[in-house]
């Protein structure tokens, strides 16, 4: 679940968790558009909405990579134990 602190300014920031951030950059590579925390499209000063660039992308990619990794990982190690 994500969580909602407020800073020093009084501004709100949603936090989200390691799955919730996985979701979130699987959403942006489908899409090709950033997405704020909140689910939202960032634009710009123009109200444009703000393409993924290659280095993001690859980084998004890398990122869904290393989770998975990790999942494997964790169940090989369960079931070696068995």
């Amino acid at each position: 679940m994500a969580t909602i602190v407020t800073n020093k300014k009084g501004k709100k920031i949603t936090l989200l968790n390691p799955s919730e951030k996985g979701n979130k950059f699987a959403t942006e590579l489908q899409g090709g558009y950033k997405l704020t925390n909140d689910g939202q499209y960032k634009t710009d000063k123009n109200g444009y909405c703000l393409e993924l660039t290659d280095t993001e992308k690859a980084f998004r990619s890398g990122y869904l990579q290393a989770r998975k990794d990790s999942a494997k990982a964790y169940k090989a190690t369960k079931k070696k134990k068995k």
